[in-house]
């Protein structure tokens, strides 16, 4: 009965959502939601349907396939290689506590979950050895290596197996040979008696996620989520096992779709694409959170008002909405650091605009809040309204820094201004060019801002409300699919908006707060629940 009464509430909640959206943004664009919806399949994979029935016989007749015999291996300075039949291992260690395994074929991931020193290290134009990588000591007998350090051992087997262990040879884990069918990878580990499991980002789930199943696609669950939703909007590839015989993380560096179950006594890991390069980390979970925020970078330091009390809801439409708002608040004596301005504020729901109707004079209100020790935050959502009388919307088709389909046409969805086309953030030239237009809001006295619908989200009423997966993005110069860039985009609208953030107001440190991101999205944004249902 309560699984029922959260999922009515769930409904309820979501029905309301959808009401005051579509209401707000008007019958053009409630017309867009219904046609985006339409097109959505679920599962999101946005295909005709003879190529995705071609490709479900495909993936019948294709089997699982091991990486085989041991043909060949070499170590040199830090870095163990080893040659399969079907698949290609390296080995090393980034530190005596941390190891660096990387599985092959599939193309390895840009650097963007790891910190600046970390990206300047693993460059690829560093000739191997990476000096990133520390000695170990290595011994072999022919039919299993092993490489230690003081801190750790890693034991290689002829099938592909390996076994961790502590520095006193107690085993803290066990891999099986991975499999590979077709462009996806699945790994197995060992979960010893006992290991509680936690992480994976943002999840709907108790503390121990033993008995669950994740997918690793950042999602909007589509309004009010509660008690097991899955995906939300963001999820992480990073586990942390916890047991008396020394706690262990591991992060799985693969932004492509991934599924991870936690069982009784194995974790089973799948990514739909790319190489598997796995960092695993031992230690007490203190050091491995020091080391994790190492590895992938630390949160810059907010400004002091960003730590107090922040008031946002969905429907401040006027200026004096606002001010009734704060004064509520001043006279009833409730400290209040900071009004978030969502969508309404807007003209037409551009981004970077104001609605001089609504808000005649930004600045003036943002002053005179200011003067009360209140902030004003102003959301920011990727999508922008196809318009060509808009000047925003016609630089960034002349900067071609869009989203482009396989063809070469504008890549749309629908969000609050209706059409709308989305900058490629994994584009350096696309973050450039959006890191400009932050000025605009810090000159019109806003304090923050307040990234959404950044998973992307193209608005639907069901399905994977995002976007096909065969639009092409730069990834930095490398080019690929939104398959691979789809969990890395919040992320990269996160650099750039801390980017022009620090441009605009150098003198003053960035506030960001962001639905979605991935692993290393901590550099640039803070993270907050998203839509969850009103309930216990």
């Amino acid at each position: 009965m309560a699984d029922l009464g959260s999922a009515l509430r769930q409904a309820y909640a979501k029905a309301r959502l959808t009401w005051h959206g579509l209401s707000d943004v008007g019958i053009p664009t409630g017309a867009q939601v219904l046609l985006n919806t339409a097109r959505m399949r679920s599962p999101g994979i946005h295909e005709g349907a003879g190529h995705r029935l071609l490709h479900l016989r495909s993936a019948r007749l294709e089997m699982w396939h091991a990486p085989g015999k041991l043909i060949g291996a070499t170590y040199d300075t830090g870095e163990a290689i080893f040659e399969f039949d079907y698949a290609t291992l390296n080995v090393s260690f980034l530190g005596p506590d941390m190891l660096r395994i990387t599985w092959q074929p599939g193309g390895l991931p840009s650097a963007y979950a790891l910190s600046s020193d970390q990206q300047c290290r693993e460059a690829q134009d560093i000739p191997a050895p990476s000096p990133c990588v520390a000695r170990c000591a290595v011994a072999s007998d022919g039919e299993r290596w092993r490489l230690s350090t003081e801190l750790l051992t890693v034991e290689v087997a002829s099938d592909g197996s390996l076994d961790t262990l502590s520095a006193t040879g107690t085993p803290l884990r066990h891999d099986e040979p991975p499999l590979r069918r077709g462009s996806t990878w699945k790994l197995r580990h060992s979960l010893r008696a006992g290991e509680r499991i936690c992480g994976l980002g943002e999840q709907a789930q108790r503390l121990d996620l033993r008995g669950t199943t994740h997918r690793l696609w950042n999602r909007d669950p589509g309004g009010a989520w509660g008690p097991g939703t899955d995906p939300l909007y963001m999820p992480l590839p990073v586990l942390v096992g916890a047991h008396p015989d020394g706690d262990v993380l591991t992060f799985d560096d693969n932004p492509s779709e991934g599924t991870v179950t936690v069982g009784d006594d194995e974790v089973e890991v799948r990514f739909a694409a790319g190489g598997l390069r796995r960092y695993v980390v031992v230690g007490s979970l203190p050091d491995l959170v020091r080391c994790l925020a190492e590895f992938t970078g630390r949160p810059p330091l907010p400004p002091r008002w960003a730590l107090g009390y922040h008031q946002s809801r969905w429907g401040y439409r006027t200026e004096a909405d606002v001010r009734a708002v704060a004064e509520g608040f001043a006279s009833r004596r409730i400290p209040l650091s900071a009004v978030h301005l969502d969508i309404d504020h807007m003209d037409g729901y551009r981004v970077f605009t104001v609605d001089r109707r609504r808000f005649p004079d930004l600045a003036k209100l943002a002053g005179d809040l200011r003067r009360r020790g209140v902030r004003l935050v102003s959301i920011v959502d990727p999508g922008l309204k196809v318009d060509r009388a808009w000047p925003l919307y016609r630089q960034a088709v002349a900067a071609g820094v869009l989203c482009r389909t396989a063809q070469g046409r504008l890549a749309q969805g629908v969000v609050w201004p209706g059409r709308c086309a989305f900058p490629d953030f994994t584009d350096p030239d696309c973050r450039d060019w959006w890191a400009q237009h932050y000025q605009t809001l810090l000159h019109g006295g806003v304090a923050g801002v307040w990234h959404d619908m950044n998973e992307p989200t193209s608005i639907a009423l069901w399905g994977d409300r995002t976007l096909d997966r065969a639009v092409r993005h730069r990834l930095d110069g490398r080019g690929g699919t939104h398959a691979e860039a789809h969990n890395v985009y919040g992320m990269l609208m996160n650099r750039s908006g801390f980017q022009g953030l620090q441009a605009a107001a150098p003198r003053h440190r960035p506030f960001i707060v962001s639905r979605s991101g991935w692993v290393g999205t901590q550099r640039a944004a803070w993270n907050w629940t998203g839509d969850s249902e009103t309930s216990w």
